[in-house]
């Protein structure tokens, strides 16, 4: 555990960057430090490994003050991601990863198979260990910069906006990395964001800070996102936080309504492969593997196959079903399994049936592949707002993080909603004109 104890500092001029903060970091979980520039986050993340020290108070490791630790060993012991990776130009990528094992004294062949085995593991292809820095797209970049900060497997990772200077779709897949990564490593990670976004997707827990990093609230994220503790933290969540709590509540809930027939099945006739499924006015086009092409307005002459979004209910979220219905010409989501073949659809009262429901419980909140945490969140310092009441995880797309029980006990998933069967189901196949429409 990483522990602020009355961690403070101030700089010679008398300009208070951190002012007394009392905070604990828990062992195995991904806490991240969100606020507006200049509230103290990366000061704060930086007197972890001694490269800033504070002038008043103590920041604990384990239980023991780091100031009393030798510095170099210090950071050789912790892992440490910043902005555009920090890479060695001069050093190919697999020696890049080997810096620490190197400083730690691993003979050669040892630490560039320790590099290999993590360039696989942060899914790297083997012929990137031969590259230079320069010749790595940003995320690649960024993908080394993880790599070399495992590399001497240090129990502790701390990771300063480490993908601020990528672009939002590369940005989106190294958060999916990472929380795949945390779900088999379980590292104690403290992240710096200025994103909110970034920092309900990937935090256990979620610390808000003020100016002179004072805490404004410490809460769970989906505690964080609907019980803002006051005004001004609710204004620097943004004014769409519900939306962005549906990114915590998983697709399962969802009722799916399947389609009848297996491959090959003809149950509409004039899409352009001759498979379909009529729904209303609409008909969905599939190709010979089941597989989404598109949606076809029946009333028009001529018309164009219009895009067919879909969502996983197994791994996707509530935001993201909503987003394909929304986006579905037919104001349907096509439901997909894990090779991309339509396994049922959702319309958008599916998903708003799911939102009314009931307000989730941790529990519900686990993404598949993860146990919901059970523990409480720790209780922040007096009048800084709503603490977490637990540790729960549906960040988004892709696999989901986990804690330390993960890896032996499977998540329970939320227990999805009866599908409805074809014979009840509105619009499920060509009938009396149920379904969605534009």
């Amino acid at each position: 555990m990483i522990r602020f104890d009355g961690a403070g500092k101030r700089h010679p001029d008398g300009t208070v960057a951190v002012e007394g903060l009392d905070l604990d970091v828990p062992t195995g979980r991904t806490t991240v430090l969100v606020g507006p520039s200049g509230c103290g986050k990366t000061t704060l993340l930086r007197m972890v490994n001694r490269m800033v020290e504070p002038t008043s108070g103590r920041v604990l490791l384990d239980g023991t003050d780091v100031a009393e630790l030798d510095p170099a060993k210090l950071r050789r012991g912790i892992g440490y991601v910043i902005q555009q990776a920090g890479l060695f130009p001069h050093r190919r990528v697999i020696d890049n990863i080997a810096t620490v094992p190197y400083l730690l004294g691993w003979d050669r062949k040892k630490a560039r198979a320790r590099a290999a085995e993590l360039l696989d593991l942060v899914g790297l292809a083997p012929e990137t260990a031969k590259r230079y820095p320069f010749q790595l797209s940003g995320g690649q970049q960024q993908r080394v910069g993880v790599a070399r900060a495992l590399a001497a497997d240090p129990p502790v990772l701390l990771m300063d906006e480490p993908f601020s200077a990528v672009d939002p779709v590369v940005r989106a897949g190294l958060q999916e990395e990472l929380l795949r990564l945390q779900s088999e490593l379980h590292k104690t990670v403290l992240f710096v964001t200025h994103d909110i976004e970034e920092a309900v997707r990937l935090g256990d827990q979620v610390v808000v800070l003020r100016e002179r990093g004072r805490i404004a609230q410490l809460a769970d994220p989906h505690t964080l996102l609907t019980a803002p503790a006051d005004a001004d933290v609710a204004a620097f969540l943004g004014r769409d936080r519900g939306l962005r709590g549906l990114g915590l509540r998983p697709a399962a809930a969802v009722a799916v309504r399947p389609i009848p027939g297996g491959p090959g099945d003809r149950a509409a006739q004039g899409s352009p492969d001759g498979h379909g499924v009529r729904f209303g006015g609409w008909e969905l086009t599939l190709d010979d593997r089941r597989r989404p092409i598109g949606w076809i307005d029946r009333h028009a002459t001529g018309a164009a196959l219009e895009p067919a979004p879909g969502f996983r209910p197994d791994t996707d979220t509530l935001r993201a079903a909503l987003d394909a219905a929304v986006l579905s010409p037919a104001g349907i989501a096509v439901a997909l399994d894990a090779d991309g073949r339509a396994i049922g659809t959702a319309d958008r009262e599916a998903v708003l049936a799911a939102l009314a429901a009931r307000r989730p419980s941790p529990v519900d909140l686990a993404t598949p592949g993860r146990s919901a945490g059970t523990e409480p969140s720790p209780t922040g310092p007096a009048g800084t707002g709503p603490a977490g009441t637990g540790s729960f995880d549906a960040r988004g797309a892709g696999p989901g993080k986990a804690g330390a029980d993960a890896v032996t006990t499977p998540a329970t998933p939320a227990t999805p909603a009866t599908p409805v069967t074809p014979a009840t189901a509105s619009g499920a196949v060509e009938t009396d004109g149920a379904g969605g429409g534009r």
